[in-house]
Formats: C-alpha cells, structure tokens, sequence
C-alpha cells in the first residue's frame, strides 16, 4: 500500500510541476552588444515572442498583452508558430494581440505550423496581420530607421526539407545557396537581425554573416534540465541550440521556449516566456 501512496505523491508532484511549466509567465533577458550597432539604436529594446500555438493568458489574453506594455518594446519579433489549425476563429484570435499590434511595430516571420493551415486559411491569417500593421514578410528583408542611421530585419520562411536530422555536405551547401538566393545580399557593414523559425539550422544561418537571429520551434525542449534539453517536441533527444542565447563566430541566436505546445501538450521545467533584448554597443 505504501507504494501506491509514493506513486501518488509522485504524480500529484509531477502534475503541479508541468502545470507551473505550462502555465507560468516568464520574463527573460538578454544584453547583445556588437560594434555595429548604430549609436541610435543604442539601448534598442527588441520583445521576441515565438511558439504560441494558440495561448492565452488570462480574458482576451490581458495577462499576456500587460507584461509585454510592462517591457514597453521599441519593436516586436515574432519567430512563427503564433497561430495553428487549433485556432478555430482566426479573426478572434488576432484580437487577442491587437492592442499590442498597434502600438508596437511588429515584425513576423512564418513557421512550420502557420504554413499547415492551409492555403485559404493562411492567406486570411495573413490579411489580418496587415490590418494591424505587422510585416509579414516570407523571403526578404526591410529596414528600422533612426537618425539616419539603420538595421536590417530579414525574413526567412520555414521549410521542412530544411530540418537537418541527417545534413550531408552537399545539401548543406545546397540549403545555404538557397538562403541567399531568397534573401537580399547581406552588407556586413550594416547591422543584420534574421528571424528564422528552425535554430537547428543556426550553423547554416552563421553562413549568411548575419549579427543576430531570433528563432524558436523547439519549445525550449519538452524536458528541460537547467543548459540541457533531454527531449524535442521532434522527439529528438539533446538537440543544440534548443534555447536561449549562443554564439557562434560572430553571430549570436537567441532561441525562445515559446509559449504554448502543438501535438505533444507536455513542458517540464520549461517555463513559458516573453523575451526581452536589449541592443547595445
């Protein structure tokens, strides 16, 4: 009988803890510092939200909107997986983040999960995105001006033919072709973000010379033990990059947990968050 009662505890443990891990906002913060950042854009503060699979927080996602007007953003980035075919009313759901669509500028890239809504139901998703002001761009870049001075902000869509589970050299060559094809030349005296929704390919995106890349898709790992990620939600055991920031040469990625959760509805200590970044010299 004892074991039973072990077992039960364990459970009831186990249940608080995923519900802390699913369901308690976090703020994280990130300093990134380059020689190229234009002196207007000093102390620069960047939101990243990425992942949030139809999550809300609190009645019309209040909870949510008040801690990102509490980091008072210059900008937000949105790394994909906002939405999924979960999101019944796509209208409604946009709604949900109008308020912080038009006081901040926003800026967002598409992932994996917007691409399987469909054609008609992405085009209408899309449509209301620009109501509000966000750019949405697939393939390309734009740019933030001040003073005139100016960063770049490029755009790379998903692609699942780009998950690299097994990269041999010649179709990591091919995939690099590829993201420069797609993307305008990158001047390497300017400063260059890339918001990119898959961070297992940040070796390849270090190609690119870009300084800062936001990214996600990987949730921070379904568990999650402090730098390690035991498990994907692609169920793939200790992936890299799977969160926060790394460096690699002269790039930086900083890769969000997300928010919500697609097919496998599991995190363990693995809080959602808000990411806020701060550019500086």
């Amino acid at each position: 009988m004892i074991y039973l009662y072990i077992i039960l505890v364990i459970l009831i443990i186990l249940s608080i803890l995923i519900y802390i891990s699913k369901n308690c906002l976090k703020i994280t913060k990130y300093k990134v510092r380059n020689k190229k950042i234009p002196n207007s854009f000093n102390k620069f503060k960047i939101v990243h939200i990425g992942d949030v699979h139809g999550k809300l927080f609190g009645k019309n996602n209040e909870k949510f909107i008040n801690k990102v007007k509490e980091i008072n953003p210059d900008i937000i980035i949105m790394s994909g997986d906002i939405i999924d075919d979960s999101c019944k009313d796509i209208k409604k759901y946009v709604e949900y983040f109008k308020e912080l669509y038009l006081k901040y500028p926003t800026y967002y890239s598409i992932g994996n999960h917007e691409r399987k809504l469909g054609y008609n139901k992405y085009k209408v998703y899309l449509n209301y995105l620009k109501k509000y002001g966000v750019t949405v761009i697939e393939n390309g870049s734009c740019y933030l001006e001040r003073n005139n001075e100016k960063i770049i902000i490029n755009f790379l869509k998903f692609r699942e033919n780009m998950q690299p589970n097994i990269l041999t050299k010649e179709k990591e060559q091919k995939y690099i072709r590829y993201m420069k094809e797609v993307l305008p030349k990158i001047n390497t005296e300017e400063y260059n973000i890339l918001i990119s929704h898959d961070p297992e390919n940040f070796e390849m995106y270090e190609k690119l010379n870009v300084d800062l890349i936001f990214s996600g898709h990987i949730h921070g790992g379904l568990i999650r033990f402090g730098k390690i990620c035991l498990l994907s939600p692609r169920r793939k055991f200790f992936p890299k990059y799977s969160y926060g920031k790394n460096t690699l040469n002269n790039t930086t990625i900083i890769t969000t947990s997300g928010i919500g959760n697609a097919t496998i509805p599991i995190r363990l200590f693995n809080r959602p968050e808000i990411v806020e970044v701060i550019l500086g010299k």
